[in-house]
């Protein structure tokens, strides 16, 4: 309906109100004449929007029907024909199975409209759905089902807004790279999995975990007494300690605060929990290399 939906609202008001009230007035013959032509006319720029091939065929049949009431109606304006029988019988007619027609278009029409916003939000709510589906995936880790590093970076810029603190802990796996040498990636995989699986259970309430790549794991830890912290790491490491011997494979933590200060500058807290994860990591190597041997 581009070209009557282009008329003005108030033109558009004041015509259809007129042609209502011309209803209600008492009228003569030449009053009739103009608003059966006024209708022919609105029919008329109806036919000019696009309504598809099936719909415009019935506009036409409606057109042409009507067409002939109204020019029934002029033609018994002509004194001459004034009192044929055939304008008389017919020219109502013909106008009111043009209305009726007319009526018939627009209820199809209305449906047809019906149906295809019915589509449309159907159509929408699975878009959202995927967009949904897509924004987790992208967020997530496939293999742990831990958030990813994307996830990380998002709630860092969350807690920059919210002016949050707490600990961010670096976790790493050493000597991870022999499980996979030794026993194949299925075993490594699924060392990965247990070890998120013990992070989930040991880690505090309302703690957040992700794997931010390879056998590297991130909690931050939304406490900033790092007493507290450091019970954390006793009870990971004592609930993973059959592990670590089955697989032969170390944890190492180093430890960042996190706090309004330097939330803006994420990779400057990543790389001070990594350096202090090293200096752990070279810590334990070094105890092990200074113990003593039995022979």
């Amino acid at each position: 309906m581009n070209s009557l939906s282009q008329l003005p609202k108030r033109l558009a008001i004041v015509v259809t109100a007129g042609v209502f009230l011309s209803v209600l007035v008492p009228s003569g013959g030449a009053l009739d004449v103009i608003l059966s032509i006024f209708s022919l006319v609105l029919i008329i720029i109806l036919l000019r929007a696009d309504f598809g091939q099936e719909m415009r065929g019935w506009l036409f049949l409606a057109l042409g029907t009507y067409g002939l009431g109204v020019l029934a109606d002029l033609l018994d304006e002509i004194p001459e024909l004034r009192k044929h029988w055939l304008l008389d019988s017919t020219d109502d007619i013909f106008m009111h199975i043009g209305v009726f027609l007319i009526c018939f278009c627009f209820n199809k029409m209305l449906r047809q409209r019906f149906n295809l916003i019915s589509k449309l939000n159907i159509q929408i709510a699975k878009a959202r759905t995927l967009e949904s589906q897509l924004s987790r995936l992208a967020l997530q880790d496939d293999l742990t089902r831990l958030n990813n590093r994307r996830a990380l970076f998002r709630r860092f810029d969350n807690m920059a807004i919210h002016l949050e603190r707490g600990i961010l802990a670096y976790i790493d796996l050493d000597n991870f790279k022999q499980v996979n040498d030794r026993l194949g990636h299925h075993y490594g995989d699924q060392l990965l999995v247990n070890v998120a699986s013990f992070l989930l259970k040991t880690a505090p309430t309302g703690s957040q975990i992700y794997r931010i790549g390879g056998d590297e794991f991130v909690v931050l830890l939304p406490d900033e007494d790092q007493a507290k912290c450091y019970q954390w790491i006793d009870t990971l490491y004592e609930l993973t300690k059959e592990t670590r011997e089955h697989y032969n494979i170390d944890i190492s933590i180093g430890l960042a605060p996190y706090y309004p200060g330097n939330l803006s500058e994420p990779d400057a807290i990543l790389a001070k929990a990594d350096k202090a994860m090293y200096k752990n990591k070279v810590s334990k190597e070094r105890a092990k290399q200074s113990y003593p041997r039995t022979s």
